[in-house]
């Protein structure tokens, strides 16, 4: 325990950290003292958190080594810190949505799967930093890495915590791109799950058939972990599963993908010992990036139109654009969109006749300059498609920081999807990412 205690139990991986807590190897108080020893040391260079409740932490760790010594029953994340993108209601801690125009918001309620990790023994440590309302804009998060990198769309803060050693899980959510492109970009694990995966009540909501949660950790098996609190059957240690084929997708944005971004996932390609088959996609996925902003705009001319003017007004450009599109498109227009949104779904479950899961790039290539967000082009057709997505950072391009690779299953396989992943991320000889200083 001393080891432990005294070394820096904030790297240990969610999994681990949570066999140490209940083997008596290590206390709660102990690794929330080393997360926030951590974030004390690196957060004025990072800037994942909009809101930290350090004594809360510490009142809240001392409460969970009290109930596990007094024999009570200990959730499946009893112990752990947990970080939580500002897009979910707390009723402790400020809920922004990364909006100056909700600044100092304080629901009276949890969301639904904030209130789910609490139960499950998790420890809320703050809130992470979010582009407004989750649109695609720069965050004042940095990228870990290098500060003068982006560290992606708007789950940026819980991606950049859970790579940066700050917390060993981040709760995120994605509509396009942002779990998975954040984690790309910072060299962490994402996860999407299939829609409906669990409630997202009590969450900033863009469009209703776009909505999900999303998981950033340090593994897959500690992904596995993080979503088991919502999905029975998911426990780690996971049972790494050899695919009989993988399909490997281009997609609409492929002429965009930087060349060593592609060589890079060639090379790991050559690698593994399992065929993959080139497949060609459907045509409707030609339209999958206009259709989805599409849907955005439209739901957001609905949600923010009748806003009065000068709250508009103050809105990042992104939101204020797609408002002013959505103003436009007429009730046909938005049944068009939901009709080839169906088209591009039903096209991606063909995929799967002849593959377990596909494999593409979760990104166009290494992080973006810190002034530009990063695009999702390589994630929005399967999160329009409805599809489960793990990004994997087990790629590097030119200038040494990490790529992800993203493996995509059928809908509702989450649970087949995620070993197929903890295969690939432990029979691949990998370079390793090396954590920021």
């Amino acid at each position: 325990m001393a080891e432990i205690l005294l070394g820096e139990a904030n790297r240990l991986s969610a999994a681990h950290a949570a066999q140490a807590i209940r083997g008596r190897r290590l206390s709660s108080l102990a690794l929330v003292e080393a997360c926030l020893a951590r974030i004390a040391v690196r957060e004025p260079s990072v800037g994942a958190w909009s809101h930290l409740d350090r004594d809360g932490a510490l009142r809240q760790a001392r409460e969970a080594d009290a109930r596990q010594r007094a024999g009570a029953a200990l959730g499946p994340l009893h112990g752990l810190p947990v970080g939580v993108k500002d897009v979910f209601d707390t009723a402790d801690m400020p809920s922004e949505y990364g909006s100056g125009s909700l600044r100092g918001r304080r629901p009276e309620r949890d969301a639904d799967a904030v209130a789910a990790l609490r139960a499950a023994g998790a420890i809320v440590i703050g809130k992470t930093v979010t582009s407004e309302f989750g649109m695609y804009a720069p965050t004042s998060c940095r990228n870990p890495h290098d500060p003068a990198r982006s560290a992606g769309v708007s789950s940026a803060g819980s991606a950049a915590a859970v790579a940066d050693a700050m917390v060993p899980l981040a709760l995120g959510t994605q509509h396009t791109a942002s779990t998975l492109l954040p984690a790309s970009f910072c060299g962490a694990f994402g996860f999407k799950p299939s829609p409906g995966f669990t409630s997202m009540s009590g969450s900033n909501i863009l469009v209703p058939r776009l909505a999900n949660i999303g998981f950033l950790a340090r593994s897959v098996d500690d992904l596995a972990l993080f979503a088991s609190v919502f999905c029975a059957g998911l426990e780690p240690p996971l049972v790494p599963r050899r695919p009989k084929r993988l399909g490997l997708v281009r997609g609409p944005a492929r002429p965009g993908v930087a060349a060593d971004a592609w060589e890079a996932l060639a090379r790991l390609i050559r690698r593994i010992a399992a065929p993959v088959e080139a497949l060609a996609l459907p045509s409707p996925f030609a339209r999958a990036e206009q259709i989805t902003h599409g849907l955005l705009a439209a739901d957001l001319a609905d949600r923010f139109g009748a806003m009065p003017a000068a709250v508009r007004a103050g809105y990042c450009a992104p939101l204020r654009d797609l408002i002013a599109a959505g103003a436009r498109l007429s009730a046909a227009d938005r049944l068009a969109f939901d009709r080839v949104a169906d088209d591009v779904a039903a096209a991606a479950d063909a995929l799967f006749a002849s593959c377990d899961a596909l494999i593409t790039l979760s990104a166009l290539g290494e992080a973006t300059d810190a002034s530009e967000p990063g695009s999702g082009a390589m994630c929005m057709p399967w999160s329009l498609a409805g599809l489960p997505a793990v990004s994997l950072p087990l790629l590097r391009g030119a200038s040494g920081l990490p790529i992800g690779v993203q493996l995509i299953g059928p809908r509702g396989a989450d649970a087949r999807l995620l070993p197929i992943a903890a295969w690939l991320s432990r029979v691949v000889v990998l370079e390793n990412i090396s954590e920021p200083a």
